[in-house]
């Protein structure tokens, strides 16, 4: 019996993470200070914290290389939580 693995896990260095991180904060940063209006503002920052939270989720609570049903139980709120954001925008 051979033993090969199916999908090969491939690396990413936290480094990697780190500057895209990095480079999301100056661009909210950037935008703040930029005075972009409000009402592009908020969803902005919004879907950046999103990503970061999720880059950090994956990469550094090392979600990327566990079953998915634990990503799932971290899309879930972060999705209901986008679903109340909207219902609660459009009133």
């Amino acid at each position: 019996m051979e033993h090969t693995e199916a999908h090969p896990a491939r690396y990413t260095s936290p480094v990697a993470v780190y500057v895209i991180l990095f480079i999301a904060t100056i661009v909210e940063v950037g935008a703040t200070l930029l005075g972009v209006p409000r009402n592009l503002l908020v969803p902005a920052l919004l879907a950046i914290s999103f990503v970061k939270a999720a880059l950090v989720a994956l990469y550094f609570m090392h979600l990327r290389y566990e079953k998915i049903v634990y990503g799932l139980i971290f899309i879930t709120p972060a999705l209901f939580a986008i679903l109340l954001m909207v219902v609660l925008a459009t009133h």
